[in-house]
């Protein structure tokens, strides 16, 4: 897998940390070299004037700590220039690959999927390769469009896929169940022309147990829960069974709200709790009456039991649960708030040729539906997925990519030889990402937290933070800038270079290490951010980021 944090653009940036939050305290780091003097010359009087180099083949920590120095060197410099302004917008890339099947060489001793001269066969890839494992010997029901004559194929792990390892962060439902993202393929062979029906391209999110991998472990989706949709994290505001959609949103709060305070959103909205009173009948029972406002005008507002929604312009709000103190003087909501909802109408295009459907766990089976049902049914609602609607794709040949969901995409190859013709899944995705104070959210794994935004003026001033590069994409003899290594010799190229020639020596034994080759980058220093092992990587991390 390849990850990089392409570019930052930070218009009054104010400590955006990437997966780990900023702490100020004092971090155990071995310096070599003149690591103060370096560090003291990172900004410059305009832009950052470093290059910011992860390994291709790093460990996501060492991305996570890559884009976290790359963002607090952007806050340095937008504040050494002016103190103030406006919002910050982040582009994150990912490209990765499942494993491959070879169509014209597929071992007759591999059970799981034999083509015949007029089959089919499903392949199947996951953010996690057990779970991908998982939905090979199961049946799919005829909803899906996804059974195979011939079997399912699992192609394991798709790294660039999103996952949510915690999907009840809070727990409301005691749970710690994941969710995965899913890529579908069913390949027929017309006697040797290969073609994809209508119906035969999904992707897919399914819950699972924490930690967990076979079918039995699957497990349902309530609002309030996260899932991974598209690369990002959403929350579920609602899976309706009068309107048969799913309602979405991006967290912007989860906690709690006294009785008559309110939650700041920007933009003039706020979410206030106006009152919380117990029930006559049940005194474990509060109703709560909440209010959206903007600039001070209710646009909405609720009073019902929780659990319950709010919503409207953008803005949801899913209150869990509501109770007093003791004395009963004032009362507490628990909630999460959202913005940027959308809503996937069931049995409906999503996106064009893309409908969705919930997807109903069975016995052995999952099967999509357009019609959810109220609680009573007990309907197993497991995940989403959106099903190829549009026209059947025929002759597929070497070279074609075919794109799933416009996310990502079902690829043949036959690496120019005549006896060969690889099938895999593949994604090379980008994604902008704006990022307002206190707000969280996660894009293709990659978590995402602005702790300060400071208020703007009329003129916004655009600053460049240090672009994060790939080992394979620059070289010591082509960089124009001083060079900042995040990882060691067995993730980072260049790192190895520097090992290679005597410049720098690490073991597995190493502590988090900040070092300082001098004039070795056609001339400019070299800082070497590593240790013996991923934590001490990312402790060296966050000891170079105190400093900054």
């Amino acid at each position: 897998m390849a990850i990089s944090i392409k570019k930052i653009v930070s218009i009054g940036l104010g400590g955006l940390m990437l997966g780990s939050t900023f702490c100020s305290g004092a971090f155990a780091v071995e310096k070599v070299g003149d690591v103060d003097s370096f560090v003291s010359d990172i900004v410059s009087t305009d832009n950052s004037n470093v290059d910011i180099i992860v390994g291709s083949n790093s460990v996501a920590s060492d991305v996570v700590s890559a884009a976290n120095i790359a963002a607090k060197i952007g806050s340095l410099s937008f504040l050494e220039q002016n103190g103030k302004s406006a919002a910050a917008t982040l582009s994150v890339s990912a490209s990765a690959s499942s494993d491959d099947f070879d169509l014209l060489n597929d071992d007759a001793t591999d059970d799981s999927i034999n083509f015949t001269s007029n089959g089919n066969g499903l392949f199947i890839a996951c953010a996690d390769g057990d779970c991908a494992d998982a939905l090979v010997d199961i049946t799919y029901d005829d909803s899906t469009g996804l059974d195979a004559d011939n079997g399912a194929k699992s192609l394991g792990k798709l790294s660039t896929l999103s996952s949510v390892d915690d999907i009840d962060p809070s727990d409301w439902f005691n749970s710690d169940d994941d969710a995965y993202e899913f890529l579908f393929a069913k390949l027929n062979n017309d006697s040797g022309e290969w073609n994809i029906n209508e119906e035969g391209l999904a992707y897919a999110v399914i819950s699972f147990k924490d930690d967990a991998s076979s079918f039995d472990d699957i497990t349902t989706l309530c609002p309030g829960k996260r899932i991974p949709f598209m690369g990002e994290e959403w929350v579920i505001i609602g899976m309706s069974a009068d309107k048969d959609s799913f309602a979405l949103g991006k967290e912007v709060y989860d906690g709690v709200i006294k009785e008559g305070e309110s939650y700041t959103l920007g933009n003039g909205y706020e979410v206030k709790i106006l009152s919380i009173i117990q029930s006559l009948d049940d005194e474990d029972e509060c109703k709560v009456n909440a209010q959206l406002l903007k600039d001070g005008k209710v646009i909405t507002e609720v009073f019902d039991n929780p659990r319950l929604n709010m919503c409207s312009n953008g803005i949801g709000v899913r209150i869990n649960s509501a109770w007093q103190n003791i004395g009963s003087d004032y009362g507490y909501a628990e909630l999460v708030i959202v913005n940027n909802m959308k809503c996937l109408s069931l049995g409906e295009e999503y996106i064009p040729d893309w409908e969705a459907y919930g997807i109903l766990k069975g016995n052995n089976t999952l099967e999509y539906t357009d019609d959810f049902k109220s609680f009573e049914y007990e309907q197993k609602k497991v995940g989403l997925a959106l099903k190829y609607v549009g026209d059947d794709l025929e002759d597929i040949e070497s070279g074609d990519e075919i794109t799933i969901a416009d996310y990502g995409s079902f690829t043949l190859d036959d690496e120019d030889e005549d006896d060969k013709l690889r099938v895999f899944f593949e994604m090379n995705e980008e994604k902008e990402v704006n990022i307002v104070k206190n707000q969280k959210v996660n894009v293709l794994n990659a978590e995402i937290v602005a702790d300060t935004v400071f208020a703007g003026d009329e003129d916004s001033l655009t600053v460049n933070a240090p672009v994060v590069k790939l080992d394979t994409e620059t070289s010591m003899e082509s960089s124009e800038n001083p060079l900042i290594l995040v990882g060691g010799p067995v993730v980072n190229s260049i790192t190895k270079e520097l090992v290679n020639a005597g410049l720098f020596a690490i073991d597995d034994d190493s502590l988090a290490t900040l070092a300082v080759v001098s004039e070795t980058a056609k001339g400019n220093d070299v800082l070497i951010v590593t240790g013996g092992d991923r934590d001490a990587t990312a402790e060296a991390a966050n000891a170079l980021i105190a400093m900054i």
